[in-house]
């Protein structure tokens, strides 16, 4: 074990900014965390795991990689709770809304966003 403490470490979700690159990372190894297989995961696509929590910890990879094994863990475990959390409880909820807006305007539904009074409300004429 390391005298490093990654629990001093914040851990937030990640940005928009972030987005691209956490989703590439995490995309190898998605269905082993959704089914709490994070030993698989590791074992099978260190990398993934590797790229994606550095990319949630917002740590440089270079540092991280010279951790011990024991930080990696702690530290993506901690990556995977603040972002699963967010994304069920905000993520989610809002890409439900808005497929279901979407649906509704290509079923000939009423258009535009909760609000708009008329399909060219949002764009000035």
């Amino acid at each position: 074990m390391t005298d490093f403490d990654p629990r001093g470490i914040a851990i937030t979700p990640v940005t928009v900014g972030d987005l691209p690159a956490f989703l590439a990372a995490i995309e190898p190894i998605a269905a082993e965390v959704a089914s709490g297989d994070i030993l698989g995961a590791l074992m099978r696509h260190a990398d993934a795991v590797i790229a994606a929590t550095a990319i949630g910890a917002r740590v440089e990879r270079a540092w991280l990689e010279q951790q011990t094994p024991d930080v990696l863990v702690e530290l993506a475990g901690r990556v995977l709770e603040a972002n699963a959390d967010f994304f069920v409880q905000r993520v989610m909820p809002a890409l439900t809304a808005a497929s279901e807006r979407i649906a509704k305007i290509a079923s000939g539904g009423t258009p535009g966003w909760p609000g708009s009074s008329a399909p060219g409300s949002a764009i000035g004429t």
